[in-house]
This record gives C-alpha cells, sequence and structure tokens, in this order.
C-alpha cells in the first residue's frame, strides 16, 4: 500500500520510482517463491527443520506476489486515487492467501 501512497503523493507527476520499485518487489516475491517450490521438492522426503520454514516463507512470497498486481493494478493504469484507495479492501485477503498457500506447501511436503 505504500506504492499507492507514493504515487498519490507524487505531485510533479514523475511515477518513475514507485513503478520500478513495484515491479522489482513483484518480481522477488516471485523468484523467492520459485525457490521455494524447488526447495520444496528437494525437502520432500527429508525429515528436516527446515520443511516448516519453506512453507512458511514461500507461502507468504506466494500470497504477495499474487495480490500485489490485482491490488496495484490500478496505479499502473493510471485511474484515480479514489479507485486506487477502494484497492485497500485486498489487504485484507494476505492472511488468507498466506495461510492457503502454507497449507499447500505443507502438504505437498508431506506426500511422499
Amino acid at each position: 500500500m505504500m506504492f499507492v501512497f507514493a504515487g498519490l503523493a507524487s505531485r510533479d507527476g514523475s511515477r518513475d520510482w514507485p513503478v520500478s520499485l513495484m515491479h522489482a518487489a513483484e518480481a522477488g516475491f516471485v523468484l523467492a517463491t520459485l525457490v521455494c517450490i524447488l526447495l520444496a521438492v528437494r525437502l520432500r522426503r527429508s525429515q528436516t527443520e527446515w520443511r516448516n520454514a519453506v512453507a512458511y516463507v514461500g507461502g507468504v512470497c506466494a500470497s504477495l506476489g499474487l495480490i500485489m498486481p490485482f491490488e496495484l493494478a490500478p496505479f499502473f493504469f493510471g485511474a484515480k486515487g479514489e479507485i486506487m484507495l477502494g484497492t485497500i479492501l485486498l489487504i485484507f485477503f494476505y492472511p488468507v492467501a498466506a495461510f492457503l498457500f502454507v497449507f499447500m506447501f505443507r502438504k505437498f511436503m508431506k506426500l511422499a
């Protein structure tokens, strides 16, 4: 949400730095999710304490990587502030999505 407020606060119309920061953050979340998927495949048959950490990090990164583009889509398309602030409701879906992704990561790693 800080990206949206940063974009609204830019008075001179230059929105270059928030957009590049959003792209970098989104790429980071997607990359972290892919790394966690690969680690989950590798740790699938081992009984190690890293399994829970991989599940939690992968679940949180996957939820952020999935919901963030929808939350920030109005910013990319040049929508007005009221429409952008309407996407604040998507913040409530982050914990739900994170819980579901963590659950899926853990179930996947328990299947052997």
